[in-house]
């Protein structure tokens, strides 16, 4: 069965819309929708990510060993320092990347 489809009309930076355009042109042969329902796809898992472990963080006492010099690793400071209900905010430089 096909996926009901919405269309959403929604705005965004013009660092953002660059962005989402060069990941449509390098990973979606130039389809812009395809990139945006990618992006959501996998902001859904990183939500879930999150959740997940901050359950296990809270009800296992789990944490990601230190690395060699005893320092917290990235994602576990990555995972833990942006709360599954936190927002993000988009800086200027953050559509360099691509």
């Amino acid at each position: 069965m096909a996926e009901k489809t919405v269309v959403l009309n929604i705005r965004v930076s013009e660092p953002q819309a660059r962005w989402l355009r060069k990941l449509a042109e390098a990973q979606h042969s130039g389809n812009l929708s395809a990139a945006a329902r990618q992006t959501l796809t996998d902001s859904w898992i990183l939500r879930r990510c999150r959740e997940e472990y901050e359950a296990l963080r809270i009800e296992e006492e789990f944490s990601f060993p230190r690395d060699e010099i005893g320092a917290t690793r990235a994602i576990e400071f990555f995972l833990s320092s942006f709360g599954a209900n936190s927002e993000m905010r988009w800086e200027d430089g953050d559509a360099e990347w691509l």
